[in-house]
């Protein structure tokens, strides 16, 4: 397990490249978006670019709306409105898929998302399939947000096609993060079911592996969580189909700046920050992203606050070192008043939660005794120190 020599991503970042110097392509993204890299980003050529894509999708006259815009009523989704809305005079139908434990500040934002003048759908998924959905994906791969990742991707195009929508619009891509090397050009500007099935926190799962007499799911219960036959999609429009494209491919995705934009809308920020990381414009609206975020953690060896700290130093906001305090500071703590409102809802004791999280656990990053894991009196986990100076010392020639 190696660490970025620019940002501290680690190695285990589910498919990260680095170059020579050890930097990873998260942090060679940001060079080009900076204009610094070997392949600088023409904005403007961008903007043109999806100006004209707007000009051939939207306004057609072919339906009520000239777009739909998946939101939740946090920071990405509202500046998502805003872009549209304010910058292009656009008409938007917004669609929000129900959280898995909604918080009362995510629904002020969403309110105030639905004030800004569009009209909102709110999708109330089955609660007893959901719920069935949560816990499966908890148990067998380690996501209990699997059925809400699934309906965040798979309903936008179920109701673009039923409206007769052929444009969705959504946020940041994967670019932000990691993964450019590899991924196909096209998956850096859309979003359709490959890029779902892809890149979308699916973990290999698949809506009809969940398919059960033993858990009572049957085919019909999971049609909400896929995608819309191709050939239903392409009929949308008059033929012109369904194309799904990240605001943040085309515009120069700064988040600290969207955020103080939207705040002009009533959009409000955490009073304080969440368990999982120091920014207060994070998990905002579903109380349960921390636990995701703790169990990513387990996983990989970081969580929230690394990728907050990785963005703030890609743009020059922070220094390495501050970025390494910052994650040794937040990262991997137990976030117990998450875990104690998932197992009241789902009925899961503390010691199940913990076990299911044990499974999915490195035992390669994290301190064992005895065959069990080594955790602090906050219940937390101890990673192992040769892990904690790797990171505080990358060396990445040697780590090679």
């Amino acid at each position: 397990m190696h660490f970025c020599s620019n940002c501290i991503m680690p190695s285990t970042r589910p498919d990260l490249e680095f170059d020579k110097r050890g930097f990873c392509d998260a942090c060679l993204t940001a060079e080009n978006k900076s204009g610094l890299g070997d392949n600088p980003i023409d904005w403007d050529d961008r903007k043109a670019e999806f100006e004209n894509i707007i000009e051939n999708y939207a306004g057609s006259g072919l339906s009520d709306y000239d777009c739909l815009i998946p939101v939740s009523g946090g920071k990405d989704s509202t500046y998502q409105v805003h872009t549209i809305m304010h910058q292009y005079g656009l008409r938007p139908l917004c669609l929000c898929f129900e959280p898995t434990l909604r918080t009362e500040l995510g629904e002020r934002n969403l309110t105030s998302l639905n004030r800004m003048g569009v009209d909102l759908i709110q999708v109330r998924r089955n609660p007893i399939v959901y719920e069935k959905l949560v816990l499966e994906g908890f148990r067998r791969v380690g996501d209990m947000e699997w059925p809400n990742h699934a309906g965040i991707w798979s309903t936008p195009y179920r109701f673009a096609a039923a409206f007769d929508i052929p444009l969705i619009i959504w946020g940041e891509g994967r670019m932000e993060y990691a993964g450019t090397q590899f991924i196909d050009e096209k998956h850096l500007k859309e979003l359709d079911e490959d890029w779902a099935t892809d890149y979308g926190c699916l973990n290999g799962m698949r809506p009809e592996d969940l398919i059960s007499e033993e858990l009572g799911i049957t085919e019909r219960d999971i049609q909400m969580y896929r995608f819309p036959s191709k050939e239903k999609m392409q009929r949308v429009a008059g033929n012109k189909g369904v194309v799904g494209l990240f605001l943040g491919y085309y515009f120069n995705w700064q988040v600290r700046d969207n955020v103080e934009i939207i705040e002009q809308y009533g959009w409000e920020r955490h009073d304080g920050h969440p368990d999982v990381t120091y920014c207060d414009f994070n998990n905002l609206d579903c109380l349960s992203m921390n636990l995701t975020d703790y169990v990513k953690f387990c996983k990989y060896g970081y969580s929230r606050a690394t990728d907050d700290a990785c963005r703030d130093r890609r743009d020059n906001l922070i220094d390495r070192e501050q970025a390494v305090r910052l994650a040794e500071r937040y990262d991997g703590i137990y976030p117990k008043s998450a875990v104690m409102a998932f197992c009241k809802h789902f009925k899961l004791s503390q010691q199940e939660f913990d076990e299911i999280c044990d499974n999915f656990t490195n035992p390669a990053i994290f301190e064992t005794k005895g065959g069990k894991f080594v955790r602090d009196i906050d219940n937390s986990l101890v990673m192992k120190s040769e892990i904690v100076e790797a990171r505080r010392h990358p060396n990445y020639s040697q780590s090679r």
